[in-house]
């Protein structure tokens, strides 16, 4: 479980506590007892969720990527926005690098994503 930004963890083996189901049992009640410690998690709305940043990128923005792709033969180079308008949809645009160029397609992308996560219900 993670509660504001640190990761409380533990490893329960089936040798050290008598096979799977006993491991799996004192796993449930370390879990019951660190969330009785630390309290239930934060709710988040959707658009802070959204801007939660998980892992490095190359971007260094949450939900924008660069890709390559390879249509037909031909490798489409490109830098591509992803967020979510609603529950359930997912939107997603691509802009080329050999169209915009590097630099202003991922300025587009980011510009993409950030108009995309301000119209977020």
């Amino acid at each position: 479980m993670q509660r504001k930004g640190k990761i409380h963890s533990a490893f329960f083996t089936d040798l050290a506590h008598g096979g799977r189901k006993a491991a799996l049992a004192a796993a449930q009640q370390h879990y019951k007892e660190m969330q009785s410690k630390l309290g239930p998690p934060p709710q988040a709305n959707r658009r802070v969720w959204a801007q939660m940043r998980r892992r490095k990128s190359a971007s260094g923005i949450v939900g924008v990527q660069k890709v390559m792709r390879n249509y037909n033969g031909r490798i489409l180079k490109a830098w591509v926005a992803t967020w979510s308008p609603e529950a359930g949809v997912v939107r997603r645009m691509m802009f080329s690098i050999r169209k915009y160029g590097a630099r202003d397609a991922k300025q587009l992308a980011i510009m993409a994503r950030r108009q995309g996560v301000q119209e977020m219900k």
